[in-house]
């Protein structure tokens, strides 16, 4: 790195560290999650309310193909969401601690990012109105995986939007270079597949998801292909402090 140069690694990391903090301080958040999923011509919208119940996050539908609930599907969705509220209100401490480390560890793969690519400093470019660094990132081929799902990582390459005021993700932008599966071997995204995700500041110093996009080729049970277009947007971030108990 040339003298007077940012080191794109030591920014990586420190936006690593604060993705991970921002993930744990998003347990307390509630949103709006709008899924559009366009797959072999077939489309389908739903719209769900997220909130925290007892230290992770519950997924409530409210709205499908662009209509309310019916009156059926509305008890159906209080029912399992007061259910929800009296098994994490009744939980032993053992079994809340081993709920909540299990939904840190679904980001835990963002840790190894660091040593899996090699990066590079593109320049920088403005998003959404606030200057951020363009990092280039490309797989090291003596990547080791430690954390659970980060072996896919090696099947990526892309590029990064780093916040320079904050150090966090504004955009990242990644292409599939070989076969990725998900869900041990149930669906196989095929190379050329592409992701777009992006975040927003909801707060001072904490980003929360905005959009999420993938598009490409799903091989289901390793028999049927299917074209996949996926859009999801976060909305409506806003502090949750309590557990709610709505009837609906």
């Amino acid at each position: 790195m040339a003298w007077g140069q940012p080191d794109p690694e030591a920014i990586v990391r420190q936006s690593v560290a604060n993705c991970e903090r921002d993930w744990n301080a998003g347990a307390t958040w509630a949103w709006t999650r709008t899924d559009v999923s366009d797959t072999d011509g077939k489309k389908e919208i739903t719209v769900s309310e997220v909130v925290p119940i007892g230290g992770t996050p519950y997924e409530r539908l409210i709205r499908k193909d662009g209509r309310p609930l019916s009156q059926d599907e509305q008890r159906r969705e209080n029912r399992k969401y007061e259910k929800i509220v009296n098994l994490r209100l009744n939980e032993p401490p053992a079994d809340r601690d081993a709920r909540i480390r299990k939904y840190e560890d679904e980001r835990a793969f963002l840790r190894d990012i660091p040593r899996a690519y090699k990066f590079s400093l593109l320049g920088a470019e403005n998003v959404d109105g606030r200057p951020a660094w363009v990092i280039g990132i490309t797989p090291r081929p003596d990547f080791v995986a430690t954390a659970p799902h980060s072996a896919m990582l090696q099947r990526f390459q892309g590029k990064l939007w780093i916040d320079k005021e904050d150090l966090q993700w504004a955009r990242a932008e990644a292409e599939a270079v070989d076969t990725v599966s998900i869900g041990w071997i149930v669906a196989r995204v095929g190379p050329g597949a592409r992701f777009t995700y992006e975040q927003t500041r909801v707060a001072d110093g904490l980003w929360m998801p905005k959009h999420f996009h993938v598009s490409g080729v799903v091989r289901l049970m390793m028999l049927y292909a299917k074209e996949i277009n996926e859009d999801v947007t976060y909305s409506d971030y806003h502090l949750e402090k309590q557990l709610r108990a709505d009837k609906g």
